[in-house]
C-alpha cells in the first residue's frame, strides 16, 4: 500500500503539469453527479485516457476513480504496483471473477466511481468500436448512473505504443447527461439497450468535442465552465458554509484546468477568487486584512473588465459585509453590490437576494426583506441543493414575519 501511494504522488505531480499543458477545452463538468457512485464511460484512444479521467473527475467530485483493468497487467510486480497504484481493478475481460465483482462492489458501496472502457482497447481507427454490454451490467446490478464521455486528441499527446508524452497535443473533453439504466427491463437486454444509448452518447460528444477545438475560446463554453465549478464548490460547502483545505485545493485544480480556455480572466478568475475567498474565512481575524485586501483588488479588476458580473458582485458584496467601511467595505456598499448581483444572476441563484433580504431585516426594513424573501420562496431549484435549503429558509422567515393576530379580535 505504501508503495503504490509513492507511486501515485510521484507519478501524479508530472501528470498534473501534463494535464495543464494538453487539456485545452472541459465541456459538461456539470454532469457529473457530486455524491453517490457513477459508471464513467468514455471513448478510448490512449493511456492518457486514464489520467484525464483520474485526476479531472477525482478532482471534481472529490472521490477516486477506479478502472476495469486486463488481469494480464498485475502479472509482473512492477507493472501491478503501477496498475493498483492508479486505481485498476483486475478483470478478465471473457469472464469476471467474483473477486471483480466484489471490488467493485466495495466502490459503489464506497460511493465511488468506475470508469470502464466499453470499447475494450485502445482504439487506433476514426470510428469507435462495438461497445461490449457485459460492461454495462455493473451500473445495472447498482442501479447507478451511466456517464458517457468523449475525448477527441489523447493519443496525441500519448500515442499507442508510445512511452513518451508528445509536447504538442491538444486535448478536448465533453462530458455528456447522466444515462439511468432502465432496470425494468430484463438484464440481458437493458445492458444491450444501455450500451446502444451509451455509444450514440458519445459520438455525438465526440462531434461536439470537434467543434470546441475548432473554436476554443468561445466564451459559451467559458460561461458554462464557470457555471459548473460554481455549482461544484457549492456543492463541497458545509452546512455553515465553510470548505475544507483538502477541497479548495482540488477545486482549485480544477480551476487551473479550465482557465486555459479563458482569455480575458473574468468568469474562471472569479470562480478562483471566490475559492481564495472561502480560504481567507477560515484563517483567524487577525490574519484576514491583507489577505482580504488582495481579494478585493483581483475582484475590482474583474469587474472593471464586466461590471455587471453576478458572481463577483456577490463575492462584493460579501466582501463588503466582512470588512470595514474605512477599508472599502460597509452595508451601504454591500447592498449595493448585492442589487447589481440579484439583477444579473441566473435564474434560481438567490444568494444576492439572500443577502439583501439579511441587509433590511438588519435594518429594520421589513417591507423590504419580505419582498426579498418571497422572490427566494418562489425561486425554481434543484432537490437536496443548497439553493433549496435557501427556499425552505425564506419560507421560514416569512411565517415569522406574519403579524400575530390580536387577541380578541
Amino acid at each position: 500500500m505504501r508503495g503504490e501511494v509513492t507511486v501515485r504522488r510521484l507519478t501524479g505531480a508530472i501528470v498534473r503539469r501534463r494535464l495543464r499543458r494538453h487539456l485545452v477545452t472541459i465541456d459538461g463538468l456539470q454532469q457529473l453527479p457530486t455524491s453517490g457512485p457513477f459508471v464513467l464511460v468514455p471513448n478510448h484512444r490512449s493511456y492518457f485516457d486514464h489520467f484525464v479521467m483520474e485526476l479531472l473527475v477525482d478532482a471534481a467530485v472529490g472521490r477516486p476513480v477506479w478502472f476495469l483493468t486486463k488481469k494480464e497487467s498485475f502479472d509482473a510486480y512492477v507493472s501491478r504496483l503501477w496498475t493498483r497504484a492508479w486505481y485498476g481493478i483486475p478483470v478478465d475481460r471473457d469472464r469476471p471473477s467474483p473477486e471483480t465483482l466484489r471490488a467493485v462492489q466495495r466502490v459503489f458501496a464506497a460511493g465511488e466511481v468506475l470508469c470502464v472502457y466499453p470499447e475494450g482497447t485502445r482504439n487506433a481507427t476514426d470510428e469507435m468500436l462495438h461497445f461490449q454490454a457485459g460492461a454495462f451490467r455493473f451500473a445495472l446490478s447498482a442501479g447507478t448512473p451511466v456517464i458517457p464521455v468523449a475525448m477527441v486528441g489523447t493519443e496525441t499527446v500519448l500515442p499507442k505504443g508510445s512511452r513518451r508524452f508528445r509536447d504538442d497535443g491538444r486535448v478536448h473533453l465533453v462530458i455528456g447527461e447522466p444515462i439511468l439504466p432502465d432496470l425494468t427491463a430484463g438484464k440481458q437486454r437493458a445492458a444491450g439497450e444501455l450500451a446502444l444509448s451509451t455509444r450514440a452518447a458519445i459520438v455525438a460528444q465526440l462531434e461536439a468535442a470537434a467543434k470546441n477545438a475548432r473554436d476554443a475560446e468561445s466564451p459559451g463554453l467559458v460561461v458554462g465552465a464557470a457555471h459548473a465549478v460554481d455549482e461544484l464548490i457549492t456543492a463541497a460547502l458545509s452546512a455553515n458554509g465553510r470548505l475544507s483545505a483538502s477541497d479548495r485545493r482540488r477545486l482549485g485544480f480544477v480551476v487551473s484546468l479550465l482557465q486555459r480556455m479563458e482569455r480575458r480572466p473574468i468568469h474562471l478568475e472569479t470562480q478562483r477568487i471566490r475559492l481564495r475567498g472561502l480560504a481567507i474565512s477560515n484563517l483567524p481575524p487577525a490574519l484576514r486584512v491583507l489577505p482580504a485586501l488582495r481579494m478585493r483588488a483581483r475582484l475590482d479588476r474583474v469587474l472593471a473588465r464586466d461590471s455587471e458580473h453576478a458572481v463577483a458582485n456577490y463575492l462584493l458584496g460579501r466582501w463588503s459585509l466582512a470588512m470595514p467601511s474605512a477599508l472599502g467595505g460597509g452595508r451601504v456598499r454591500a447592498e449595493a453590490a448585492f442589487i447589481v448581483s440579484a439583477r444579473n444572476a441566473e435564474p434560481g441563484d438567490t444568494r444576492a437576494l439572500a443577502g439583501l433580504a439579511e441587509l433590511c431585516l438588519a435594518a429594520g426594513r421589513i417591507d423590504e426583506a419580505r419582498a426579498h424573501l418571497e422572490l427566494i420562496a418562489r425561486a425554481p431549484v434543484r432537490s437536496g441543493s443548497r439553493g433549496e435549503a435557501r427556499v425552505d429558509r425564506a419560507r421560514r422567515q416569512l411565517e415569522a414575519l406574519e403579524p400575530t393576530a390580536e387577541v380578541g379580535a
